[in-house]
C-alpha cells in the first residue's frame, strides 16, 4: 500500500467507538426485554428482577447520551454533511425525553402495589414502550453513522 492509499483509507476508530457503545447499550436493552417476557407476580419478584436492570439501563443510556453528545456524530456529522442535521438534531432532543421516561419508571416503580397484577402490566407496558423507542432511537443513530461513513469513504471505490 502506498502512502496515497493509505491516506484515503478511513479512521474507523470513532466509527466503531459509536457502533460499539450502542452494541453496550442493547446489552442492558436485553436485558430488560428478558425480563418484560415473564409474567408480574404478586410477591415482587418479577419487579425484583426488572428493577435493578431497569436502574442500570437508566445509567447507562444517561452516561452513554453525555458521551455521544460530545462525541463526532453530534459535533463533526452535522458540520460535514449538512443533510443529517435536521435529523441529528431531533436525535439529541430526544436523549432527554428517553432519560425522563426511565427515570420516571424507576420512580414509579416504588409506588406500584404488587399485589394489583393490572398495574403491573401497565407498568409492563410502559417499560416495553421505553425498550422501543431506545431500539428506534439507536438503530437511527446507526444509519446516520454508516450513512456518513459510506458517503465519506464510499464514494471512492
Amino acid at each position: 500500500m502506498d502512502d496515497r492509499e493509505a491516506n484515503t483509507k478511513p479512521e474507523d476508530s470513532s466509527l466503531e467507538s459509536i457502533l460499539d457503545e450502542h452494541r453496550e447499550c442493547m446489552r442492558f436493552v436485553a436485558e430488560v426485554e428478558a425480563c418484560l417476557d415473564e409474567h408480574p407476580d404478586r410477591e415482587g419478584r418479577w419487579m425484583g428482577r426488572l428493577l435493578p436492570k431497569l436502574e442500570a439501563l437508566a445509567g447507562t443510556l444517561r452516561s452513554h447520551f453525555q458521551e455521544e453528545e460530545q462525541a463526532s456524530l453530534y459535533r463533526e456529522v452535522p458540520e460535514r454533511f449538512p443533510r443529517f442535521a435536521d435529523r441529528l438534531q431531533r436525535l439529541a432532543s430526544e436523549h432527554a425525553e428517553i432519560l425522563d421516561r426511565a427515570s420516571d419508571l424507576v420512580r414509579r416503580s416504588g409506588a406500584l402495589d404488587h399485589t394489583r397484577i393490572h398495574e403491573l402490566r401497565e407498568f409492563n407496558a410502559g417499560v416495553q414502550m421505553l425498550v422501543a423507542s431506545i431500539r428506534r432511537h439507536e438503530a437511527e443513530e446507526n444509519e446516520v453513522v454508516l450513512s456518513a461513513h459510506w458517503q465519506e469513504f464510499g464514494e471512492g471505490d
